[in-house]
């Protein structure tokens, strides 16, 4: 593999920083609300977050046909107009993922995060080849896996780096702050190249693997209230464990009505939330679903202190609110 043609340093600087995956609205027929969706973007980014992943999970990636993520990166690409690095989800089999991340790269993003591939035998050295593979096929991008398995171990990740140099940061969401600090330490002392750890199970566990040197987390909750996850940012950078703490206490039941049950409510509940908002319908598509009735009411009590109701404004064919 050639030498990449990007900034190392400074794209890792840019990304060090809240890393929004936005929703991707429906409209009443089904299909993808292409300028709700621009109008969202551009609310994140007005808001002050600098780093977007469309197709993400939150994104509902698995649930987007081909064609349809491929618009979704267009648009969000477009409303951001430049405004915010973009990294653009890509997965499935790994010729998809080779033709999503150059079809990324012709879009203009500037890195593309890999999706750990769904397959009940994933093995760590296979892990490296198809992150390898994606990564020698978009030399002059930037690369940033996705692992949620403990089985893929330090020394794994470092002989990813170094078989590929445009691997800029990972995206890690192994629920244990024990088992990333010491990977991170592991990865350190088997590659001398500087990579970005993400905190990729958000704000609820940003303040844990900041502190085992995680310098960016991921965030759902932004499409919701971006001003508490920059909040959180804020204590972090400002080594202010109280307002941390503070943030992290405000946001605590909102998160955990998202991971109950294994997560099968994740994106379910930043929809409610934003659709009790006025920003969206609360349409998903399976593998997700619909709340209960009671499910909906605890995702009102869980934000009823985050902010008073805001003026309402028009945008595409939704009305809009925009907390503070």
């Amino acid at each position: 593999m050639t030498g990449s043609s990007f900034d190392r340093a400074s794209l890792i600087d840019r990304l060090s920083t809240v890393v929004g995956i936005p929703v991707v609205p429906f409209g009443e027929g089904g299909d993808v609300d292409h300028p709700l969706l621009a109008s969202l973007i551009d609310r994140l980014v007005t808001a002050g977050v600098t780093a977007l992943t469309p197709n993400g999970n939150t994104g509902e990636f698995y649930a987007l046909s081909p064609e349809e993520r491929r618009a979704v990166l267009l648009t969000v690409a477009d409303a951001a107009a430049g405004r915010a690095v973009l990294v653009g989800g890509v997965g499935f089999d790994l010729a998809t993922a080779v033709a999503d991340a150059r079809f990324a790269r012709e879009a203009g993003v500037d890195a593309v995060m890999v999706h750990q591939p769904v397959l009940p035998y994933l093995s760590p050295e296979g892990w490296v080849e198809y992150n390898v593979t994606v990564a020698h096929a978009v030399p002059e991008i930037g690369v940033v896996p996705y692992l949620s398995t403990p089985l893929v171990t330090g020394a794994h990740i470092a002989r990813l780096i170094d078989r590929a140099p445009n691997v800029v940061a990972l995206k890690y969401s192994v629920p244990d702050p024990v088992v990333f600090a010491s990977v991170r330490a592991e990865v350190a002392a088997g590659t001398t190249a500087d990579v970005l750890w993400i905190a990729g199970l958000a704000e609820s566990y940003a303040p844990a693997y900041w502190q085992g040197g995680a310098r960016a987390f991921t965030s759902g909750l932004v499409n919701v209230v971006p001003a508490k996850s920059l909040a959180m940012l804020d204590a972090l950078r400002g080594n202010d464990p109280a307002e941390a703490e503070r943030v992290w206490r405000s946001i605590r039941q909102f998160e955990h009505l998202r991971a109950r049950r294994r997560s099968a409510d994740n994106v379910a509940v930043v929809k409610e939330a934003m659709h009790q908002l006025g920003l969206c319908r609360r349409d998903l598509r399976p593998p997700s679903a619909p709340l209960s009735a009671r499910a909906r009411e605890e995702v009102t009590e869980s934000i009823a202190s985050w902010s008073a109701p805001p003026p309402t404004t028009t945008a595409g064919t939704q009305s809009v609110r925009v907390p503070a």
